[in-house]
């Protein structure tokens, strides 16, 4: 359930939002450019930090909303699970950990769908969360793809 009243996202959250896609375009044309064996590990932390950054925003929801019981265990617990995920792809073979980071953003997408369909959130939100993760994973998918 959104809220009405604020339906225009905020200039600093769209242009931060928006300059935190540089990374992820600057290094997958890179590496389809270059194919320097550096930036698929560089995708790979950055995108691992971002995700860590998806999660940490429900960690904040939990404090806004102050859920107790099964919820706060649900909001709180989910919160630190793109972190564990950003970790363990980093284990991965570099081409494949960009892949997996690149799924990891998608699913953390249709999680935050669900929240957004059951708890309040500003109107402006998930449509920059959905142009965010398009940019993003498509610039992992495009590097782990055509290195």
């Amino acid at each position: 359930m959104t809220q009405p009243s604020d339906s225009r996202t905020p200039m600093p959250a769209l242009l931060l939002g928006l300059g935190g896609l540089i990374p992820f375009i600057g290094g997958a044309l890179l590496q389809v450019f270059t194919q320097d064996p550096r930036w698929l590990p560089a995708l790979a932390g950055y995108g691992t930090v971002i995700l860590s950054f998806v999660g940490a925003v429900h960690w904040g929801f939990a404090v806004r909303d102050a859920p107790t019981g099964a919820a706060a265990w649900w909001r709180f617990g989910w919160s630190v699970v793109p972190a564990l995920i950003g970790w363990i792809c980093l284990l991965l073979e570099p081409a494949a950990s960009v892949l997996a980071l690149a799924g990891a953003l998608v699913l953390c997408l249709l999680v935050d769908e669900a929240f957004a369909r059951n708890e309040s959130s500003p109107a402006w939100f998930m449509p920059l969360r959905r142009l965010l993760t398009v940019g993003s994973a498509s610039s992992l998918l495009a590097a782990g793809l055509l290195s």
